[in-house]
């Protein structure tokens, strides 16, 4: 038995009726969800087959399948709701052909889906729960009583970091369609209807984007939601502005920002909750050793098993995660971009673009933002509005954000989108991240100055 569905048990025996589980059709106390898990672990092990697509609509089953998957030491493989019909056959064909996967693999997890074939990170049942284990004890001062699910099961970090902690921690996790939370996929929100749902469900626990940090600030500058009813606020997925952090701090939000990867199963630093260090995300937590080589942050200690049908990366000794770091004075890690996101203009001044889309993003008025440029081509902002607005009043606001960033670093164009980027068009990943190539695929005729040669008047050619 491993050490979470361990510690399900003992919750199970000192509490059987708290709430574990709950859904707008059901709650399962841990005593039902033992009992749940058992039950579909006697079904398993009379199984001939090893490796399971887990893609139920309805998330209680969803979570009880994934923890009587490891229990029954079976492959779990969690289908991200946003994979194309065409990816999903590319799955089934993997498993089918029987592509070979790393000894000791219990869950193969994929990060975005970007191409036709993605590409699976494989991990150990000890590679997720030395997580757990660790993301414990960094809250361990905090006593989380209610984790509600904001993004898809399947995405790794709210799978280890949302239900597996809560469940460790013996809290209730909330599982509600996306409909009742006014959340429709990674792109889409409306603010009231998730306002009421965060009164009315009273979760102490979120994982959030930026994009929702942003909303739950709007809230609660207007007194649509009470800051005080939450406990943690862990913030990834994408880079957090320092304005909003600022700001969500100043209302009394407990965010803590943190960092991680799937190669590592999941999360690798983040803030204690008691020790907030803004633009920082926090020490690294204790299954973890971050080095910074070359600029570059290297992590070990709790390393994928490799990827799935690609024996030559199985069992790396450390990951080279792209990501650009260095550390503060007191050892706390602070994220610098992706090195192949950089932008070097034409002053040879290395600027990254989810610096400067965090804080066009902090600005209530700007949904998304993508920031484009080199050598030849000024910095340009493709932003998409939350509401209507005039030439006048966009050109303030991309004002007002250039006066908070240092010269080499300020927008010089932009353009505003009718459409947004949503995992539909292909333009953000499920986890809410810019699909960059595909973006300026699609928009490159009015990046490049050689073909839109309007500096000034931008805006009005509206796509």
């Amino acid at each position: 038995m491993n050490a979470l569905f361990q510690r399900i048990q003992q919750q199970a025996v000192t509490a059987p009726d708290a709430i574990a589980l709950s859904s707008e059709q059901q709650k399962l106390s841990y005593q039902a969800l033992v009992d749940a898990v058992y039950k579909r672990v006697d079904q398993l092990n009379r199984e001939p087959q090893r490796i399971f697509l887990l893609q139920t609509p309805d998330p209680i089953a969803w979570v009880i399948e994934d923890l009587a998957l490891m229990l029954a030491n079976k492959v779990c493989i969690p289908v991200p709701p946003f994979f194309s019909q065409q990816q999903q056959a590319y799955l089934q064909k993997k498993v089918s052909d029987n592509k070979p996967l790393p000894p000791g693999t219990s869950k193969v997890t994929f990060t975005s889906g970007s191409t036709g074939e993605p590409k699976g990170v494989c991990l150990s049942v000890e590679n997720q729960l030395n997580t757990v284990a660790a993301l414990a004890e960094r809250v361990s001062e905090v006593s989380v009583n209610r984790h509600m699910v904001i993004m898809p099961l399947s995405i790794l970090l709210e799978n280890i970091a949302g239900v597996y902690l809560a469940l460790w921690l013996g809290a209730e996790v909330l599982l509600f369609k996306g409909e009742t939370l006014g959340l429709k996929g990674s792109s889409s929100i409306h603010a009231n209807t998730f306002f009421s749902a965060l009164s009315h469900y009273q979760p102490d626990s979120l994982i959030l984007t930026p994009a929702l940090l942003n909303a739950l600030v709007e809230g609660a500058k207007r007194g649509a939601i009470d800051a005080k009813q939450f406990k943690l606020l862990a913030v990834g997925g994408a880079r957090l502005s320092a304005t909003l952090e600022r700001q969500a701090l100043a209302l009394g939000l407990p965010v803590v920002q943190g960092y991680g990867l799937s190669e590592f199963s999941s999360v690798v630093a983040l803030n204690s909750p008691t020790a907030v260090a803004p633009g920082t995300v926090g020490h690294p937590l204790n299954h973890a050793v971050v080095t910074i080589r070359d600029g570059d942050v290297v992590v070990r200690g709790n390393s994928m098993l490799g990827y799935w049908d690609s024996p030559e990366s199985w069992f790396p000794s450390e990951i080279n995660t792209g990501d650009l770091g260095q550390f503060d004075e007191d050892g706390r890690l602070i994220i610098l971009g992706r090195r192949k996101h950089i932008i070097v203009n034409a002053y040879g001044r290395n600027i990254d673009p989810e610096w400067l889309e965090a804080e066009l993003c902090s600005q209530q008025a700007i949904h998304q933002a993508a920031v484009f440029g080199d050598e030849e081509t000024p910095l340009t902002a493709l932003v998409v509005l939350t509401s209507p607005s005039t030439a006048e009043q966009v050109s303030s606001i991309i004002y007002q954000v250039n006066q908070q960033l240092p010269d080499y670093a300020r927008i010089q164009r932009y353009v505003v989108l009718k459409e947004p980027f949503t995992v539909s068009n292909g333009l953000l990943t499920g986890t809410g991240r810019l699909r960059r190539l595909a973006i300026k695929d699609a928009y490159q005729v009015v990046i490049d100055p050689k073909t839109y040669s309007s500096v000034n008047e931008v805006y009005d050619e509206v796509l």
